[in-house]
Formats: structure tokens, sequence, C-alpha cells
């Protein structure tokens, strides 16, 4: 099976990018699951009900979110009111939390598929529980008794360190783990000892002559005043979708391949 994953989608551009090439990518490369991290989606924070049932009509399978989850908290009743959703959550957030860390999919072969999400804790000033604890208490009996085929574990975090340290520790337990959140995409995309797929993190789906997404100037002005009342706005230059595609087979001799499609950062992959 081929999956693919696509970094944080920022703003309009962002998601303009997605519904124009969702399509083609699927085609050209034969996916058969597709993850999209959603939660920059509604103009740089959060994420709608509109927008994430419009990703899913482009073909998306499951989004995810991260630290911006609940910016439009529009979404909260929304998931309630619509039990079987497919958004997932940091699996982390404190107990009682709205929404779910992880879901198992049935693909229309059969195969069964994890798909989880944990964020980190360094420099991230959300009540958070240990990513480690959540992922043994709450992830790996499921793996392991629930005939799980493919699990896939995204890592939202700051900090490059505690991305790799979250998949050395599980190396040979997920089909693949992969980062996000940093909106710059590592070129580390790699084959663990035992056999997970890794890439530190995939980037962002969005424009790139940008600072992480968001207009320069305010950006700039704000790192260079300290004042924290400008604005940060997702920039709307064309925008670039970066992420990864995921290739497993029976043997589990699995591959993982970075990708950056249209804008700045654009591999011709299309082409």
């Amino acid at each position: 099976m081929k999956f693919l994953v696509i970094g944080d989608v920022v703003g309009r551009t962002g998601r303009l990018a997605l519904q124009n090439n969702l399509s083609k990518i699927k085609d050209q490369f034969k996916i058969d699951f597709t993850i999209v991290n959603g939660e920059n989606s509604a103009g740089g924070y959060g994420i709608t009900s509109k927008i994430y049932e419009e990703m899913m009509n482009w073909g998306v399978d499951a989004v995810t979110l991260g630290n911006h989850a609940w910016k439009k908290d529009e979404i909260i009743p929304y998931m309630e009111s619509n039990p079987n959703h497919n958004i997932i959550r940091p699996l982390n957030f404190p107990e009682g939390s709205p929404g779910q860390g992880f879901k198992i999919f049935t693909h229309l072969n059969g195969k069964r598929i994890l798909v989880c999400q944990v964020h980190g804790e360094t420099f991230i000033d959300l009540p958070l529980d240990n990513p480690f604890q959540s992922i043994d208490t709450k992830i790996l009996s499921i793996i392991n008794d629930h005939d799980i085929d493919y699990s896939f574990l995204e890592v939202h975090a700051e900090v490059t360190s505690e991305k790799n340290g979250i998949a050395q520790h599980y190396d040979g337990k997920f089909t693949a783990i992969y980062g996000t959140h940093v909106h710059i995409p590592t070129m580390d995309a790699r084959i663990l000892d035992k056999g997970t797929c890794f890439q530190t993190d995939i980037g962002m789906t969005g424009d790139y002559n940008s600072v992480i997404g968001m207009k320069k100037d305010n950006a700039i002005k704000r790192m260079r005043t300290k004042n924290l009342t400008h604005r940060l706005e997702p920039a709307e230059g064309e925008a670039t979708i970066s992420g990864a595609i995921i290739t497993t087979n029976p043997d589990n001799n699995n591959s993982i391949q970075s990708i950056q499609i249209g804008g700045v950062l654009d591999r011709n992959l299309l082409s």
C-alpha cells in the first residue's frame, strides 16, 4: 500500500493547493490512504467543520490537529454531533479533552490502519500528559491486540530532538513516525534500524515566501520589537504541498519519500 502524509495546511493558499493537486498526486503515485494535518487551515489557526468536510470531499482520509486544535471552537460541538468523524487530536491532551487521539480505519482492501498523534512537551505552553506514557498505555496494546496492519504516529512538536527521541524509542512498533508543527521540511527521510519509516518534520502546505507560512512584515516586526500586537496572517502566494509518501509491502520492506510540490520548493514531481 501507499500512504500520503501532508504537513500543516496553512490558510487559504494551503487549502487551495490541496484542493487543486490532491487528486493528481493520488493518481500519479497510486496513493491508497491520505493523512493531512489541518490545525492551521482556518486563517492559520484551527479548523472549521466546513474546511474539514471540504478536505474529506477532496479525498483526505484522516485529519490531524495540534496545539491550535481548538482555536476555532466550533469544531468541538461538530465532533460531538458527528461521532464518526476522522479528526485526530494529540493523544496526550489531558484526560477528558474533546475528540480522539487515535482512530482505526478499515481500508476497502480489508487492511486495518491505525492513525494517532502525540504532542511534544518542550517549549509548548499547553497542559499535556507525557507523550511516551500516553503511547505506552493507549496505543501499543491496540497495535498488538487489534490486528493492525499499518500504524502511523504523528509527533507534533517544536524540537527535533524530541521527535527523534520518540521515533528511536518506538522504532519497529509503527509503520511510520513523522513530525509536524515546525513548518520546515527536514531532509532526513529514512528507514530506522528496526524498519520504521521516519522524517523529523514533513513541513507545511503553504506559501514558503513567508515566515513559516505567515506574512513576512508583521512576523519580522514581532521579532524585532517584541510587540505581539502585530497580527500574524497567512501568506497568500503560491503554496508548496510538503509531505511524504510511505510505501509498504507484505514483507515489511518499507520506504519513505519526502515530497514538495508547487510554489518555491517545487521539485517537479507532477511534471
